[in-house]
């Protein structure tokens, strides 16, 4: 009997995640809470080919790589709406419209559901270029390949492969080639011959190591390889800003800096390095040399939106704001789609009280994105500021739509004249002082960064985001910097962001559980224990504190202790299904088979649906040999929720082995295996049903299939696993009845 394996339920991650809040609360971050939940409801494999693209009303619209995936995900559509409406606490959708178009993630290879998925994404590759153009990787490579004529074949086919040939695991150390027979040779080539003949072969070796490095998203190495390469390849300012880009995505703000000092001696009006310069230069307020970089930009590409626009928040900062304008018409002149430019042009309207013009920009801009919050903000105040008290409530309750909680804009609604107000007089004092109040900060790089991250462009977000950082340490910069490296695979840094904003709020219990989370992504378990004890002194009346803590004692084995504080959960909240099914698969751990039977009926009285309860109560039963109808019959049910679930499939096909049936088991077991990845328990099973009909060349054949799985992945296999001993003996039993025959 397949053994409903704790992989199945939920992870102490995905716990922690339902307890971090529900949409709505901050809508810079719903379309997040929704990207986040969607992958953790439909999987690693619709992950990879599915991404949240909007929210509008109750309407979540996902864009699909593929048509081909559409029958699919449709067919789960009223599960998934019922599943995010639960996770949020409220109905927040009604509807999902699948679209086809480009996704950012790319599918990894099918994963057993038997293993505890927290699926991190594959992301592109991403460069800095321009404000709408992405660089994958292999942009980088082809634009390498065209410049490194001496590369010999095996190299170049190295490069084209995007990686695919590198060495996945970490090698330690850097080695030394500087007296290998393949760098002697170039020297002496060089000596005597005129002119260079060939690249340094220790550029190519630290080259290939900053790809894999890149790859991983290892910002830091990948940053000392590129280091290596300038210094054998100076005269190539590709590398070089690489090495500025890696340097500052590891957020060593001050030495891509140095870097780019350096760099610039050599390559003086190259812009994409005089664009991370001026980058550098805003964030530490030296205004002028800033201007000066984005004006070498702009000389080489006149058709440069980017820095056109950053060029115009220095001349806003500096309050000159006749040259912000004409800087941010430039914007819309070399790219008429882009709102950022007409939302930067109101700004200055506004401060000029040109408020007509600034209605018309700031309408045009949410024409383009309707979603650009504060263009939304200032055109209601605009409206107000007009007089026309109507249309200014209109667009304050769309924001409330969009951020139900949002206090300032309730305050707005509550103070504003219902029916009629005299226009402001632009040319006061007071005028002037409310409409800074309102317009703050350019905050430039934060906006660029958060269309980057709708877009999942992440590295390119993460590029912005650091930028940010150089001006101020915000508990939201942080955060979002946080967010973007747990995407980007890079627990760790995460953790090192998340624990410096822990420092600045450290009551706060969200936060706590976020780090929970986090560290139990990143594999450590007692610091996922020692968060969840210290939230709970904090909060001890929350019994999905007591939930989450007992599935990390789950983690480190303590099973007592997770007893007992499951046991706490339901002591603080008796209406939770998924606390009795825990409860019991604990205590069926623990051979409390009675206790356990108890519990997994009182998950399915509180949710008849409960389809893993429906598993277990069955493996149950056939376990004790007893019951096999009853066993069947919540087979039948969880199948009745999930027709798909291999593992279901399995348990129902090893019932009916059981019971006698071992065609109906054979029948039961081919259509598990279509549902599933190879799996070893399940051939395990196929080999015995196979063995029972007498098919001793097919039991064979399956035992061996399920022993090579079992060596293969018994390392990191956190489900159930057979016996290789047992796989062994049964083998050669096979083997020897062929024999005899």
């Amino acid at each position: 009997m397949n053994r409903p394996n704790y992989s199945r339920w939920k992870s102490v991650r995905a716990v922690l995640a339902d307890s971090l809040g529900q949409p709505g609360a901050d809508p810079s971050h719903s379309i997040d809470w929704f990207a986040f939940h969607w992958n953790l409801i439909v999987g690693r494999e619709l992950t990879g080919v599915t991404c949240i693209s909007k929210l509008s009303g109750k309407s979540l619209f996902v864009t699909v790589s593929d048509r081909k995936w559409f029958p699919a995900l449709k067919s789960f559509r009223a599960k998934i709406i019922a599943e995010v409406n639960q996770r949020a606490g409220s109905p927040v959708i009604d509807r999902i419209v699948f679209q086809e178009g480009p996704v950012a993630s790319s599918a990894g290879p099918p994963v057993s559901v038997r293993k505890v998925l927290f699926p991190p994404g594959q992301h592109k590759m991403e460069g800095n270029k321009t404000m709408a153009k992405d660089e994958s990787l292999q942009d980088i490579l082809d634009r390498v390949a065209a410049k490194l004529l001496t590369v010999p074949l095996a190299v170049m086919l190295l490069f084209i492969s995007n990686c695919s040939t590198l060495p996945t695991e970490p090698i330690s150390g850097s080695i030394d080639l500087s007296d290998s027979y393949a760098v002697r040779t170039v020297d002496e080539l060089a000596k005597k011959q005129s002119g260079r003949i060939a690249r340094d072969p220790r550029a190519y070796y630290h080259y290939l190591m900053a790809l894999k490095e890149v790859r991983r998203h290892q910002f830091e190495k990948a940053a000392e390889h590129f280091r290596k390469v300038v210094e054998f390849e100076v005269d190539d300012s590709l590398f070089h800003r690489q090495l500025a880009m890696n340097l500052l995505r590891a957020g060593k703000l001050d030495e891509a800096y140095q870097a780019l000092e350096e760099s610039l001696h050599h390559f003086a009006n190259n812009s994409e390095l005089n664009m991370m310069m001026a980058d550098l230069l805003a964030g530490k307020e030296e205004y002028q040399r800033a201007l000066t970089h984005y004006q070498r930009v702009i000389q080489a590409e006149p058709s440069s939106a980017r820095a056109h626009l950053l060029r115009g928040t220095i001349y806003e900062q500096l309050n000159q704001h006749g040259l912000a304008a004409d800087m941010y018409k430039k914007v819309i002149q070399v790219e008429p789609g882009n709102p950022l430019g007409f939302h930067y042009l109101a700004r200055v309207n506004i401060l000029s009280g040109e408020l007509k013009e600034a209605r018309g920009n700031l309408e045009r801009a949410l024409e383009l994105r309707p979603n650009l919050r504060h263009s939304r903000e200032y055109l209601a105040w605009v409206w107000e500021q007009l007089g026309d008290v109507e249309k200014a409530a209109r667009q304050y309750k769309i924001l409330l739509k969009l951020d139900p909680l949002n206090k300032k804009i309730h305050e707005r609604l509550t103070t504003m004249p219902t029916v009629f107000a005299m226009p402001a007089d632009v040319n006061t004092a007071e005028y002037r002082s409310n409409a800074e109040a309102v317009l703050g900060a350019p905050q430039v790089h934060m906006k660029i960064g958060a269309v980057y991250y709708e877009q999942s462009l992440h590295l390119k977000a993460l590029d912005e985001f650091q930028l940010v950082r150089l001006q101020f340490q915000s508990k939201e910069i942080l955060m979002v910097l946080t967010r973007v490296y747990e995407i980007l695979d890079r627990v760790d840094r995460a953790i090192d962001e998340l624990e410096v904003l822990r420092k600045m709020e450290p009551k706060s219990v969200n936060l706590m559980i976020y780090a929970a989370r986090l560290y139990s992504i990143n594999g450590q378990a007692e610091a996922t224990v020692r968060l969840l004890e210290e939230a709970i002194d904090t909060e001890p009346e929350n019994d999905t504190l007591y939930h989450s803590l007992a599935l990390a004692y789950m983690s480190t084995d303590r099973f007592d202790e997770a007893v007992s504080k499951m046991r706490q959960a339901i002591a603080l909240n008796e209406n939770k299904d998924s606390y009795y099914f825990e409860l019991g698969a604990l205590l069926e751990r623990a051979g409390e088979y009675k206790s356990a039977i108890k519990n997994m009926k009182r998950a399915i009285e509180l949710n008849p649906m409960h389809s893993n309860a429906h598993n277990f109560l069955g493996y149950m039963y056939a376990l004790q040999g007893e019951s096999l109808d009853q066993a069947l019959d919540h087979l039948q049910k969880a199948l009745s929720i999930q027709p798909r679930n291999g593992f279901f499939r399995d348990s129902l096909g090893w019932i009916y082995f059981k019971k006698g049936e071992s065609e109906r088991a054979l029948m039961e077991l081919k259509k598990a295996m279509v549902y599933t990845s190879p799996d070893p328990v399940l051939y395990s099973h196929l080999g015995d049903i196979y063995f029972s009909l007498k098919n001793y060349f097919e039991a064979g054949k399956a035992w061996e299939t399920s022993l090579f799985l079992t060596r293969e992945n018994e390392k990191n296999f956190e489900g159930e696993m057979p016996n290789r001993n047992d796989l062994e003996g049964k083998i050669q039993k096979a083997q020897d009845l062929l024999n005899n025959n």
